[in-house]
């Protein structure tokens, strides 16, 4: 009998690495990256998929004493009787290299083994298995290959270890971290001043990314003056500095004036936002003028980089030239070939490559799906009948439109367009049942998916919609609590601007408490930066037209909270925001040429304010509004693409691939009776990102097993419930019972009991033979009269998956 894959590791694999000089006493060049089970967005709150997550060798390379070996390929382990090319394809191996940030990609089963080389882009093999490259050979390798002198003092930075603050680091994040010092070096090889990108989704942990980058470097001795930390929100601030301070205590400080002097004037690591350094719109920057001279950083880094960098953080890099410039952001990177992507958008996009290049590191929210690390996401799409009008400014002064504020009749000079749709409802003219009914129909679904006190953010249109919208949120909230007979919450849903007495002093009892702040109604305060782990939901009252902010804004809701149980995040989506997702998340761009200059991403140019006089916001009565349901969605990646799929669609995939499989109901039960072709179907259906317990659960077919759900959309047959299955299939075998010992219908009756209780599953489990009325029979040992127990048991389950 061949070895599974665990044994052929510990008895094939492992023998020759450690001949190799992979593993020894004084050296460790072998690292195993282990990850979470994937997330599913199956039922309210989501969860962890049953089984391990994902599990590769990293080979390393080791220089002399230094901290740390650096990885430089990902060795697959295979079953002993698998091809060590089954799966080496070319994209699959490009891909891995990129997402582990190495250079080779090798596949064994412990025998022979194949390659993917990033260089060359060439599969090659199988080998011998005793041919594999030692560590010497394989540090020469990729020395010569990649262009670095790992001599030179400058690669010590790829050799050192993470700070013991944040020391449990991702794979990812030591991947970027990576990535980032070899773009150093080799610029520094080039004599060109460092400009990096890293691009990683939101949740990622950019900024332990930042701390333990700098961390390296100053430990390496390649920092030799102050390192600046750049954003541009106080939130983001405080929470770089909570991430900074854990790492350099005292040498990492908040830049502010204190007793007319700079407070961190004397720390290592500076943080600041482009505020504190006195850097006004017009590019002014007293306060950096005044306490920095010229060239007075070795790195710095800018957070959420899409944002102001061209404009009013334009001065921080002009003055520092030759330092290390690193920016950080989540932006979806793709959008020049996008017909959504505003004007504004793609000078960002332009701006950030003309800059730092292409990035050299990025980590897409599937990946971080797929590997455990960021919640999944279920969209749910709804649709106010209203939103399909057009009105004209002679229809609204013949409805009596009125200023929301003062009640006073508009006039049409007080109108600035000549017709108003959709995307101008709760912005410049308010339909006096549109927010009503939205929230009468979000607060329906959100007692229908885990109860109203879920935590969750509602980005409106303007502060002024934002303050309704809380209103109604409130009132339904009182009044379900008086049906309920419960008592209300505090502070259930609140506005959320700018500002302490504006809402923002709420976020963090909205992050910290179970108990209150439920709802932050806002217009952009919260689209980037702020991380509540608790979120259950992102809801889009607010139309958009900027991919870089949708996307921000749905990274709130990707934290995962394991003290709740959080792997899932609802998207209620109100005004079709959702069709950006058909922008890349994060992929390749091609080469893009210049472009002005830009302050921030833009959107439609609604700041949510309410200062000045500005134009009259108008309110109309007398128009029926009617929410309709536009569907549920999955989203999946195609084509490197995060796409929402219709719940129908993704079932009929599903179907289709079991189809494929097993053409009849016979040939699909043979199938599903044989332990191993099933674990294999079911793995084949999970390689091909394909959930069968997730379109159950959307199916609200959870009562079911997995067969029945299987023959009943696939083979038109007549679904059961478990328990139902489980006890027509003792009714129905009576006399196939009554014809063997008692001992054995005993054992065999149990099987239907716990197939009731458990599903195929509970068939497949040591457990079960520790059952106490099966083990008291006899267990597999009150089966041998029957013949040999596994062809007693393959018989079984032939008739009970047979009723």
């Amino acid at each position: 009998m061949s070895l599974n894959e665990a044994d052929t590791r510990y008895h094939l694999i492992d023998p020759v690495l450690r001949d190799k000089g992979y593993v020894s006493r004084d050296r460790i060049t072998l690292e195993t990256v282990l990850t979470p089970p994937p997330v599913e967005p199956t039922g309210i709150k989501g969860r962890r998929r049953r089984g391990p997550g994902r599990t590769d060798y990293l080979l390393c390379v080791q220089v002399g004493d230094m901290p740390k070996a650096m990885p430089v390929a990902v060795l697959e382990a295979k079953k002993e009787a698998d091809d060590p090319l089954r799966g080496m394809q070319q994209a699959r191996g490009y891909a891995n290299t990129l997402r582990f940030e190495v250079k080779y990609v090798f596949s064994t089963n412990g025998h022979k083994y194949g390659e993917y080389d990033r260089f060359t882009e060439l599969i090659e093999g199988p080998f011998s298995f005793k041919d594999f490259p030692s560590h010497a050979d394989l540090t020469a390798r990729y020395g010569a290959a990649s262009g670095i002198d790992l001599t030179r003092p400058i690669a010590t930075i790829l050799f050192q270890a993470d700070s013991p603050a944040w020391s449990q680091s991702r794979y990812y994040q030591d991947a970027a971290i990576r990535a980032a010092f070899e773009k150093i070096i080799l610029d520094r090889q080039a004599g060109t001043p460092p400009r990096v990108l890293l691009t990683l989704a939101t949740g990622a942990g950019k900024t332990i990314i930042a701390t333990n980058l700098l961390w390296r470097l100053a430990q390496a001795g390649h920092l030799p003056k102050q390192a600046l930390f750049l954003c541009d929100r106080d939130e983001l601030r405080e929470q770089a500095y909570t991430k900074l301070k854990a790492a350099f205590g005292d040498n990492a400080r908040i830049v502010k004036t204190e007793r007319g002097g700079n407070a961190a004037a004397n720390a290592r690591i500076h943080i600041a936002t482009y505020q504190t350094l006195g850097i006004d719109d017009a590019g002014d920057a007293s306060f950096l003028t005044e306490h920095y001279s010229e060239d007075a950083f070795s790195v710095i880094v800018i957070d959420e980089c899409h944002r102001s960098a061209w404009g009013k953080w334009a001065e921080v890099l002009r003055r520092n030239p030759n330092a290390i410039h690193i920016g950080l952001t989540a932006t979806p990177r793709k959008l020049q070939e996008s017909e959504k992507a505003t004007a504004e958008d793609k000078e960002i996009t332009a701006n950030n490559l003309e800059y730092f290049g292409e990035p050299v590191y990025e980590y897409t929210l599937i990946q971080a799906q797929e590997d455990g690390y960021l919640a999944a996401c279920e969209i749910v799409k709804r649709k106010a009948s209203i939103d399909d009008a057009v009105f004209t400014k002679e229809e609204l002064l013949k409805a009596g439109v009125r200023d929301l504020k003062t009640d006073r009749l508009l006039t049409a000079e007080d109108l600035t367009k000549d017709q108003y749709t959709g995307k101008d409802f709760d912005d410049e003219i308010f339909i006096e049942l549109r927010t009503p009914k939205m929230c009468e129909d979000l607060f329906k679904l959100l007692c229908e998916n885990g109860g109203p006190e879920q935590k969750l953010i509602i980005f409106c249109n303007r502060e002024i919609h934002a303050d309704r919208v809380a209103q109604q949120m409130n009132n339904l909230y009182v009044r379900w609590c008086r049906e309920q007979r419960r008592t209300p919450k505090d502070l259930y849903a609140f506005k959320c601007m700018g500002g302490v007495n504006n809402g923002a002093d709420l976020i963090e009892p909205m992050r910290g408490s179970g108990e209150r702040a439920f709802i932050a109604c806002t217009v952009d305060l919260l689209e980037a930066g702020v991380d509540i782990e608790r979120l259950n939901a992102v809801v889009f009252f607010r139309y958009l037209q900027s991919p870089i902010k949708f996307y921000q804004m749905v990274g709130r809701g990707t934290r995962i909270h394991e003290e709740s149980g959080k792997y899932k995040f609802w998207l209620y989506d109100y005004t079709d925001v959702t069709s950006l997702f058909g922008t890349e998340f994060i992929t390749k761009p091609p080469r893009s040429g210049g472009g002005g200059r830009k302050d921030d991403e833009g959107d439609e140019g609604r700041g949510g304010g309410e200062g000045g006089d500005g134009p009259a916001v108008g309110e109309v009565g007398g128009k029926a509004v009617v929410i309709t349901a536009q569907g549920r969605f999955i989203v999946v990646s195609r084509d490197g693409r995060d796409t929402p799929v219709p719940v129908e669609e993704y079932r009929r995939e599903v179907v289709s691939r079991v189809l494929s499989e097993a053409h009849t109901l016979e040939e699909f039960r043979a199938l599903w009776i044989e332990p191993h072709k099933r674990r294999q179907f079911i793995e084949h259906l999970l390689g091909e990102r394909l959930d069968p317990d997730l379109i159950r659960d959307e199916d609200r077919m959870n009562d079911f097993d997995l067969y029945d759900y299987f023959s009943h959309h696939g083979y038109h047959a007549r679904a059961l419930r478990r328990p139902e299955r489980g006890d027509v299939f003792i009714t129905h075998n009576q006399p196939w019972f009554a014809a063997m010992p008692e001992n054995a219908a005993i054992v065999l009756k149990g099987l239907g009991h716990q197939f009731a209780q458990g599903g195929t599953d509970a068939l497949e489990t040591p457990v079960l033979w520790e059952v106490p009325a099966i083990r008291v029979a006899g267990g597999l040992d009150a089966l041998r009269p029957l013949g040999a127990p596994v062809q007693v048991m393959r018989e079984a389950k032939g008739r009970l998956f047979g009723v």
